[in-house]
């Protein structure tokens, strides 16, 4: 029997080390083919042919294991299948895994090899030992009760991918058993879908896989784990296409995968992964994990990042992929609704979420400027009523630190408490670095004018704009309200102009709603000109102007419009500039540069039908 079986089998691979000969492992195949089939198929008796063929076929997968005998013992676990890619992998995180639930067991042996039986199957076959060691009495009674169940799991998943990848997904695969499965898939994806899909799709899988955190992949099943690869690598295909076509726009492309984090067989938690692409057009544009939650959450604001889940690609090219799960408070799931909201305002709130970095401004102060507003200061007090006069000039951005400089005059008697001693008593939060303190005059010779000068820091992260831009208009507010909360009621002496400027743009944002760009709204005032337009102009001829500009940037075409007092055109700028004879004191525009498109704007003030119809012809012609 055993010389016939040595003519039956046959080894399906070739050893790539010539010192290591065949024969060692031939007798260790031939051993576990004698222990698992029945002897009479491997005699060549009376029984025909194709019996025994189809005999052979109905048992397999083959699986037998050794008698347990009292602890200490080992177990011998043996298999027989069909030839299945990792399907010994799946016998071995069977046994070594789940065999004990609670813990793994040690293996002391594992021997698997594929074979060929002639006689029996024309398949490649996959024969499999494992030998672990039972140390406790409680441990040979746990294996007891589990070998009929995990018997069971490995006769289908040996046979079956499907049931292989629900088999481990359920009891929780390991890491690198996941990983082979997601490689598996990818594999799978080009060969199906060869054209949407490349070998670049590997390194895509291959930089995924090493940068994300080991819980990412214990948290979530390989089908959800190889979607978020493909899609990535196909949102940075598209991204590339796009910019090949039309290398100067800003092209986002996202998409949303909604999915389950199994933390526990009984517990999952509903969460929502965002995929977004994106190109920079400029060389120091950042766009990171912080702010795609920062544009979300203008939508959803009680939303959250899940922990672990982000993943930056930054490629090259100026392309950048980013994959991220979000989740409510409650745990509950999203709705369609808050997904559709979601696929509507992201695009632009992305645009508007993307950071520009600057170099750092390297401008010593100048001693004699403020030696000069000190002196302005001093002739604003001229009695002793007046209020304390204060110049605060922004100084320079250190790290992420604003400084500012502040000068403060104030008349005060001999024995009142210096600006240094109040900032003590009334424990400020605001930082005073002392500068000097000068007599700069006096009043009814008892009354001293004091000039005082400090310097104060702001973490620079309070005062952000949605594009991560610093706003130090209100940085300075700041400084401003806290120094009358220390000092008492200022007159702020270079910040007139500001605060006229101020409650225009607030009015302006009040009068267009809260559904209002902030950053855009903001960037079209701060581009009128004449400046003193800005602060002059009423709230509703500013409010038509900046709807002109939505109107010509959605269609990125010239768009007008007119009403009794004015005429409004927005268009596209042109290489060519647009020269007008218009007087001077009837014009008002603005040149913005946007991510995509630099628009031009003019604002004609007239009452005069026929001058609005001239104005018209002139922009035409100067236009075209």
């Amino acid at each position: 029997m055993f010389s016939q079986l040595e003519q039956q089998l046959e080894f399906d691979f070739q050893f790539s080390c010539p010192f290591i000969e065949a024969e060692y492992y031939r007798e260790g195949a031939q051993d576990l083919i004698r222990r698992l089939v029945p002897s009479d198929l491997l005699e060549d008796g009376g029984v025909s042919l194709p019996s025994q063929r189809a005999r052979f076929a109905d048992m397999l997968p083959l699986i037998c294991w050794s008698d347990l005998s009292r602890a200490p013992c080992a177990l011998s676990v043996l298999m027989l299948c069909k030839y299945r890619l990792n399907a010994c992998h799946f016998f071995y995180d069977m046994v070594s895994r789940w065999l004990l639930p609670q813990k793994r067991v040690n293996v002391e042996l594992f021997f698997a090899s594929d074979v060929r039986l002639p006689h029996l199957s024309d398949d490649l076959l996959c024969v499999a030992e494992m030998v672990v060691h039972l140390k406790s009495a409680q441990d040979v009674e746990a294996v007891r009760r589990n070998l009929h169940g995990i018997e069971t799991e490995i006769r289908l998943g040996v046979v079956s991918n499907y049931h292989a990848r629900r088999i481990l997904e359920f009891k929780g695969l390991s890491a690198d058993g996941k990983t082979a499965m997601i490689q598996e898939k990818i594999g799978s994806l080009i060969q199906s879908h060869s054209k949407d899909f490349d070998q670049g799709i590997f390194s895509q899988m291959q930089h995924f896989l090493v940068c994300v955190r080991p819980d990412f992949k214990n948290l979530r099943d390989y089908h959800h784990i190889s979607r978020i690869i493909s899609n990535l690598h196909s949102l940075r295909k598209f991204i590339q296409q796009n910019v090949l076509v039309y290398p100067n726009k800003r092209h986002v492309i996202f998409k949303f995968l909604k999915t389950k984090l199994t933390v526990t067989p009984q517990r999952e938690r509903h969460v929502l992964g965002i995929l977004a692409g994106l190109n920079f057009l400029q060389e120091h544009e950042v766009f990171e994990t912080g702010h795609l939650i920062a544009a979300i959450q203008k939508n959803l604001p009680s939303i959250r990042l899940v922990d672990g889940s982000a993943f930056l690609d930054k490629g090259e090219a100026s392309v950048q992929t980013i994959y991220l799960e979000i989740e409510k408070p409650d745990g509950t799931d999203f709705t369609l609704e808050e997904i559709q909201l979601l696929k509507i305002s992201l695009p632009d709130q992305i645009k508007g979420h993307i950071e520009q970095l600057i170099h750092p401004i390297f401008m010593p102060r100048n001693e004699e400027e403020v030696l000069r507003n000190i002196m302005s200061l001093s002739r604003q007090l001229r009695f002793v009523g007046d209020k304390p006069q204060i110049i605060i000039s922004f100084d320079e951005q250190k790290g992420a630190d604003l400084c500012f400089t502040v000068i403060l005059l104030r008349v005060i008697s001999e024995n009142e408490p210096s600006v240094q001693d109040l900032f003590v008593q009334r424990q400020a939060r605001l930082k005073y670095i002392p500068d000097r303190v000068r007599r700069v005059g006096h009043l009814r010779r008892k009354y001293v004018k004091e000039a005082t000068v400090f310097r104060t820091v702001l973490p620079s992260n309070q005062f952000l704009r949605t594009d991560r831009s610093v706003d130090l208009y209100k940085a300075r507010e700041h400084v401003l309200a806290e120094v009358n909360s220390i000092v008492g009621d200022v007159r702020d002496y270079n910040g007139g102009m500001i605060y006229k400027l101020s409650e225009s743009l607030n009015a302006l944002k009040a009068s267009l709603g809260k559904s209002v760009d902030p950053i855009l709204v903001e960037k079209f005032f701060y581009a009128i000109v004449p400046i003193e337009m800005r602060s002059s102009l009423e709230t509703e001829p500013l409010k038509q102007f900046y709807l002109t500009l939505l109107q010509a940037m959605k269609t990125d075409s010239l768009h007008r419009k007119q009403d009794a007092k004015h005429v409004y055109i927005v268009a596209p700028r042109k290489k060519k500039q647009i020269e007008l004879t218009t007087p001077a004191h009837k014009l008002v525009s603005f040149s913005l540069d946007l991510d995509e498109t630099s628009f031009v704007g003019y604002m004609y003030l007239s009452e005069e039908k026929q001058e609005q119809f001239e104005f018209l012809e002139a922009f035409e012609r100067a236009f075209h």
